[in-house]
Parts: C-alpha cells; sequence; structure tokens
C-alpha cells in the first residue's frame, strides 16, 4: 500500500475516528477492550495502554528512558504512558499530517510538548528521519499492518531500539496461515485490507517467525480478543450496509473503505479466523535476539 494513500486515509478519516470512535479523552484511534469492571468506552480504549505499561516494566525492570511510538494517530496513547512514566520522553511517527499536527496540538495544550514529539513520517523509514534510534520501547498498536510486510515492519521497529529494548505490537492477526483458508475467508481478510489500506495481514506464527529472523526474541503472544466487543449496534447495522458498497465500488472513499473493512472483520472475528494479538519482543542485550518464544 503507498505510503500517500494511507496518509490520505488517515487524513480524511482521523477527525470522523475521534467524533464517532467514542474514547472521548482518551484520543483514541484503536478498538476498545473490555475486562470486568471498564463501565465507559473511555476506559476501554485505555485499558491496553495499562497492558503495556505493566509488561513493558515487567521486561525492562522499571519505566522505561525513552519510548517511541510506531503509528501514533493523534498521541493518545504516548500522552497516557507519558501521565503515568513522568520521566520518560516520548516521540510518536504517523503517516498522516492531520495527525501529526493534532498530536503536537495537544502535547502543547498539555504542557507536554517538551517530552513528547511527533513527526510526520513513515515508520519504516530509517529512525535518524523521525527522531533517531535508541528507544527503550517501541510500540506499534493497531499500525503495523500498514507495513508492506511484517519482515519490513520488524527490520524497522528493531532499528529503533536499543539492545535490550522491548516491541510491543497490538494488532488483528490470522489464527492461521492465509494460504489453509477457504475462500469465503480469504474474501473476508482481503476486503478488510482493501478496505483499511493495509499492506499485509500476518499470521501469529508467521509473524513470530519473521520476529525471530529478524533478530527478536519471542517473549509472549497473547490473545486480547475475548475482551472486544463484537455486538455493537453499529457492527450489526454495518452488516446489511457494507457488502453492498464493496459490490459497487465505494471503496475508494475513505469513509465508505471503512466501513468495508470494520464489516469484513468482524465478520472475520466471528468466525474465529482473526484475533486481536498483543505480542512482546526482545531484542538481546547483545543486540541479537534469541529464537525460542512461547507457544502459540
Amino acid at each position: 500500500m503507498a505510503d500517500d494513500e494511507v496518509g490520505a486515509y488517515y487524513d480524511a478519516s482521523t477527525r470522523r475516528f475521534l467524533v464517532f470512535g467514542g474514547s472521548g479523552a482518551a484520543l483514541a484511534i484503536h478498538r476498545g477492550l473490555w475486562p470486568e469492571g471498564a463501565d465507559t468506552a473511555e476506559v476501554a480504549a485505555a485499558h491496553v495502554n495499562d497492558l503495556i505499561r505493566a509488561r513493558a516494566e515487567e521486561m525492562l525492570g522499571g519505566p522505561p528512558e525513552k519510548v517511541v511510538d510506531l503509528g501514533c494517530g493523534v498521541g493518545g496513547s504516548v500522552f497516557h504512558l507519558a501521565r503515568v512514566w513522568p520521566q520518560a520522553r516520548f516521540r510518536g511517527i504517523t503517516i498522516s499530517a492531520v495527525q501529526c499536527r493534532r498530536a503536537l496540538a495537544e502535547a502543547a495544550a498539555r504542557g507536554l510538548a517538551a517530552r513528547c514529539r511527533f513527526a510526520e513520517a513513515d515508520f519504516i523509514a530509517p529512525p535518524d528521519a523521525a527522531g533517531g534510534p535508541g528507544a527503550d520501547l517501541a510500540i506499534a498498536i493497531e499500525a503495523h499492518v500498514h507495513a508492506p510486510s511484517a519482515a519490513a515492519f520488524l527490520v524497522a521497529a528493531r532499528r529503533h531500539l536499543r539492545p535490550g529494548g522491548v516491541l510491543v505490537v497490538v494488532d488483528d492477526m490470522l489464527r492461521c496461515p492465509a494460504e489453509t483458508l477457504g475462500r469465503r475467508d480469504r474474501r473476508l481478510v482481503a476486503r478488510f485490507r482493501r478496505g483499511w489500506r493495509l499492506g499485509h495481514v500476518p499470521d501469529r506464527a508467521g509473524f513470530a517467525a519473521q520476529a525471530v529472523a529478524a533478530g527478536f526474541a519471542v517473549e509472549a503472544i497473547d490473545d486480547l480478543t475475548p475482551l472486544l466487543r463484537l455486538d455493537r449496534w453499529r457492527d450489526l447495522a454495518l452488516h446489511a450496509v457494507a457488502p453492498v458498497a464493496d459490490r459497487i465500488g465505494l471503496n475508494r472513499w475513505p469513509l465508505f473503505g471503512n466501513m468495508i473493512g470494520g464489516d469484513a472483520l468482524t465478520r472475520a472475528y466471528r468466525r474465529g479466523v482473526m484475533g486481536y494479538t498483543f505480542a512482546v519482543l526482545r531484542v538481546g542485550d547483545d543486540g541479537a535476539g534469541d529464537a525460542a518464544g512461547p507457544a502459540l
């Protein structure tokens, strides 16, 4: 997927995502997670940030000093983590000019501009082009699938990290290799990719193998799918509208593309094709990974 197409998609969609996504002050463009006790969409949107905080501190032995968000949106996760890690410095990278301007404005309004910096850039470009390498922690929430492949993303992400650094990827992944899917499920995945302007959709085992090849140790591959809500009224309404919109060629407009991709993803989740995945990877202290990893 060409960078300008992805950037244009988010330039056209970001305001709508924030207005109708329901996350409020969380400024989240990712999906909400609903653990026991979550009672508002804002709490649900922030939950993934809490999971990242806990796992990062566990892996690093304490709060990180330098964090990079690869595909940062308007900075929602950066600002959340900046509150809980007041000594850390952050940089966010987004391909969208609209998102970058909003993130910079939010950082200034919150008094965080000195610690939270944002760049309009391609997150798989050399890190010097977007703030420099050497991060303790890199995160990518529903963003890495815009890269042309998992391998391309992972190689680039490793360049952002210091030896011993941690990468957390939260994203939609196939539960089994694409070549094993039936025709109906292959069509769903194709609609999902087409609608949301995705460069690839990996399967979990393939992603883990690519991570090892890129020099990471795979510390965890967790399934967050049970925390999603797949029965919202708008999801049910899209089941009737989105396939028709796709058939008549409305996908080229971002509004309809989002509807088409979102409906396909929800259907794929319900059919057990997709899993919302929380992956924790680590670069070895000598700069090399370890092939060992958890069972998938």
